[in-house]
C-alpha cells in the first residue's frame, strides 16, 4: 500500500457509520443541515436495502471519518446503474492529505460499479470545477415557464414583461392521465423500456416520488392521439408568499408528447390558481415545450423573475448546471440528484412560507 492507503481506508459505509456521517455533515458541511439532524430522512435518502450509499474515508489511526461522498442511484438495474453524487466533503484540516475529496471521488466507481455518473447542482462555479476536473461535459439547464393568464397579482414571480403562452390546436392532442400508485403506473406504462440516460426504473419512481415522506408529487402519463402512453411526467405544487406555483420535476419518455399538452397545463393553472408552471431541463427539444405554450427564460431579453429557491424562498432567478459524460445523450431534470430535496424539517415546526 502507498502512503494514502497507509493512512486511510476508503470504503462503502454501513449502518453503523450513519451517526458518524451525520456528525461529519454537521461539523464540516453545514451545521444544522437536514441530513445531520433527521436520521429518518437520512435513511430514506441513503439507506437502501440495508446498504448505506456513502463512500467514506476513515483515518486508520483514529478510526474517524475524514471524508464522505453521498450517492443517489436512478435504478437497481446492474447493467444500467447510473448515479448522481450528493454531499461530498473532506476535512481539509487535522493533518489530512491534500485532495482527499478528489481521491474519494476517483475510487467511488470501482467500489460501486456504474454505467454513468451525472451531476446537477445550483452552484454553476462548483459544477464547472468538478466537471472539468473529471473530464465531463458541463451544461446549463434551460428554464422554461408559462404564466397563468388569469393571475394579475404575482406574489412569487416578478413579471416585468407579461407573456401569456399560447398553444396551437395540436397542443390539445395529448391525453394526460394521473396515476395513483406504482401498480397503476405499471399496468399502463413500461418505464423500464425507456433506455434513457439516466436510466430510471419502477423502483426509482416508487421510492423517489410515490413514497416521498414529505413532498406530494403528482405522476402523469402522456398519450398522443389515442395511442398508448409514451411518456411519464412528475409535477409538484410549491407555496410561498401566500401563493403557489406548479413545477415540472421529471419527464421520462417521448418528448414529442409534451407538444400536445398545452390544454392540460392551461386547465391545471386555472384550476389550481398557480401563478405559473416551470421546468428546469437539459436535453429536451425546445420546440415541443414552445408548442405547449412555454417560454425559455434564457431567450431574448427576459427580465421576469421565476424563482427556483423555496426553502427558504428567494425571489431571484437562479441558474442550474449539470455535467455528464462527453457525447452521451442525456436528459437532466429538476428532480435529478438531490435538487428537489427538502431543506426544512417537516418533523419539526415548519417555518412560515
Amino acid at each position: 500500500m502507498g502512503k494514502f492507503d497507509d493512512k486511510y481506508c476508503v470504503r462503502l459505509a454501513t449502518e453503523d457509520d450513519i451517526d458518524s456521517i451525520m456528525q461529519f455533515i454537521d461539523k464540516y458541511w453545514s451545521a444544522g443541515h437536514l441530513m445531520s439532524t433527521n436520521r429518518k430522512y437520512f435513511e430514506y435518502e441513503f439507506l437502501i436495502d440495508g446498504k448505506v450509499n456513502f463512500v467514506i474515508a476513515v483515518d486508520r489511526a483514529t478510526n474517524t471519518i475524514q471524508g464522505i461522498r453521498g450517492l443517489l442511484f436512478s435504478s437497481k438495474n446492474p447493467e444500467k446503474r447510473d448515479y448522481w453524487g450528493s454531499i461530498w466533503k473532506a476535512n481539509t484540516g487535522d493533518g489530512n492529505f491534500p485532495l482527499l475529496g478528489t481521491e474519494i471521488r476517483k475510487r467511488t466507481e470501482s467500489l460501486i460499479g456504474c454505467r454513468y455518473n451525472l451531476g446537477v447542482g445550483q452552484n454553476i462555479n462548483t459544477t464547472m470545477i468538478v466537471g472539468s476536473r473529471f473530464k465531463k461535459q458541463i451544461v446549463r439547464l434551460d428554464h422554461f415557464y408559462r404564466l397563468n393568464p388569469e393571475v394579475k397579482d404575482f406574489k412569487i414571480a416578478v413579471i416585468k414583461d407579461r407573456f401569456d403562452g399560447s398553444f396551437s390546436s395540436m397542443s390539445c392532442s395529448t391525453k394526460v392521465e394521473k396515476v395513483s400508485d406504482i401498480d397503476d403506473l405499471k399496468s399502463k406504462f413500461d418505464v423500464e423500456a425507456i433506455d434513457s440516460i439516466p436510466y430510471k426504473d419502477n423502483w426509482f419512481i416508487k421510492h423517489r416520488y410515490f413514497d416521498h415522506p414529505w413532498y406530494d408529487y403528482s405522476i402523469y402519463l402522456l398519450s398522443k392521439d389515442g395511442e398508448k402512453a409514451s411518456a411519464l411526467m412528475v409535477t409538484r405544487q410549491v407555496e410561498a408568499n401566500g401563493s403557489r406555483v406548479l413545477r415540472v420535476i421529471d419527464y421520462i419518455g417521448d418528448q414529442s408528447a409534451m407538444a400536445g399538452a398545452g390544454q392540460f397545463f392551461d386547465e391545471m393553472l386555472r384550476k389550481t390558481g398557480c401563478e405559473y408552471v416551470d421546468f428546469y431541463v437539459y436535453g429536451f427539444e425546445a420546440g415541443y415545450l414552445k408548442s405547449a405554450g412555454f417560454k425559455n427564460r434564457y431567450e431574448g431579453d427576459d427580465e421576469n423573475v421565476i424563482p427556483n429557491y423555496f426553502e427558504p424562498f428567494v425571489q431571484e432567478n437562479k441558474d442550474m448546471a449539470g455535467f455528464c459524460d462527453i457525447g452521451s445523450d442525456v436528459t437532466i431534470c429538476k428532480g435529478d440528484g438531490d435538487q428537489d430535496r427538502p431543506n426544512f424539517d417537516r418533523d419539526k415546526e415548519r417555518p412560515s412560507l
